[in-house]
């Protein structure tokens, strides 16, 4: 685990799977990032600021695979390559962690990855009817990448039924093995990772909580989400991902 003082930007990183390249300024001082041969965007893009390369650690991190949260206590990034493998205890603390680690999962899937493709949106008839869609980025452009990067938080067994979900209802299509996805965005006013988790039932291998979950306006929603020990991965998720948004 890695702490970062959340108010800076990671400067003169080195990763090994990352292929940092200055092409081309798209704007004074800011400049292309390249991860393992994709542009990666950010909402703060990479920068060069006094003659220093700025990276945004969010972006960087998640595009290889950690996940990022903030810790206000110690004022801190914490970037965790896989947090919750083969985690042998689970309490309220770490449940709260977990949802909140879901709901940044949930939105990324939903707006189609951190390593978005070149391309136009191209119109598909599914089921009868026409939609637009956008391919998915190049690190969620094909099922089984989708799949595994929801297997890092929820059982198998729900995410088989979220990908289930969105083929049937026409969300998602693959296309020449390409993965795409209905042109829509979205979004969310809950805030899971402030949430709060009540034990309601307890077992070796399961448990279920029940969260407080803050929604702006000084307003909250109540969830119960159950969570499930897996053999050789650590804890997981067992409700519907749908839950978490």
């Amino acid at each position: 685990m890695v702490n970062w003082n959340w108010k800076s930007f990671v400067s003169g990183i080195v990763v090994g799977t990352l292929a940092f390249s200055v092409v081309s300024y798209a704007s004074p001082n800011t400049i292309k990032l390249i991860v393992n041969g994709s542009e990666l965007y950010t909402e703060v893009p990479a920068q060069i600021i006094n003659g220093s390369t700025m990276i945004p650690a969010r972006g960087l991190a998640e595009a290889l695979g950690a996940f990022v949260t903030w810790d206000p206590g110690n004022q801190a990034v914490i970037v965790e390559s896989d947090p919750f493998t083969k985690l042998t205890d689970m309490n309220p603390k770490r449940a709260v962690q977990l949802a909140g680690l879901a709901q940044k999962l949930y939105w990324v899937v939903g707006r189609g990855g951190t390593q978005h493709p070149e391309g136009p949106v191209k119109t598909f008839t599914v089921k009868g009817k026409q939609h637009e869609f956008r391919w998915m980025g190049d690190d969620l452009n094909s099922k089984e990448k989708l799949i595994a990067f929801l297997e890092k938080i929820y059982t198998s067994e729900q995410v088989a039924a979220f990908w289930n979900q969105l083929v049937q209802a026409g969300d998602y299509i693959e296309v020449d093995n390409k993965l795409a996805q209905v042109n829509a965005d979205g979004g969310s006013l809950m805030s899971w990772g402030d949430s709060t988790a009540v034990l309601l039932k307890d077992s070796i291998d399961e448990k279920t909580y029940h969260y407080t979950v803050p929604v702006g306006n000084n307003q909250v929603e109540q969830k119960d989400i159950k969570v499930r020990f897996v053999e050789g991965k650590g804890w997981r998720i067992d409700s519907p991902i749908t839950e978490i948004h």
